[in-house]
């Protein structure tokens, strides 16, 4: 799934070592978050994106728990609509977070900690076949 090199729009240079599939919110793709060090209330967010590398999501300015660059979170369950995909510990790091005050939502970008190889191959099935799914068709936005 490898994508090195690969030209996004404007003629930016892609750096991303793993292929990205992201996602519409009628997909209802959607995580549970933890913080591991219980200071602050867990989260459901819907996922704008995955990869082997790790996820991006989003969430409403009001449910937003003021997550920080660096922060460690836990992504606790994974599910599409009512399909639970992974309801084990998955541990990340925040990267980076885009919260402009226009804008009603806050999106985060967080990077797999030390990746599980059984995890990293039950996201590595899911992305397939959500790739799988796109090939020779117009999917738009997901894939």
């Amino acid at each position: 799934m490898a994508i090195r090199g690969k030209m996004m729009t404007g003629g930016i240079q892609e750096q991303r070592k793993e292929a990205r599939v992201y996602f519409s919110p009628g997909e209802n793709i959607c995580g549970v978050f933890v913080f591991p060090d219980f200071e602050h209330f867990s989260f459901s967010a819907l996922l704008l994106d995955l990869s082997l590398g790790g996820v991006q999501f989003s969430l409403k300015r009001e449910e937003w728990n003021a997550i920080k660059l660096g922060s460690q979170l836990v992504l606790a369950r994974f599910s599409e609509g009512e399909k639970v995909l992974c309801d084990r510990a998955i541990p990340l790091t925040v990267r980076w977070v885009l919260d402009h005050p226009m804008v009603s939502n806050v999106s985060v970008g967080c990077e797999f900690d030390g990746l599980p190889e059984d995890d990293r191959k039950m996201l590595q099935s899911f992305l397939a076949g959500k790739l799988a799914a796109c090939q020779g068709r117009d999917c738009g936005r997901s894939c």
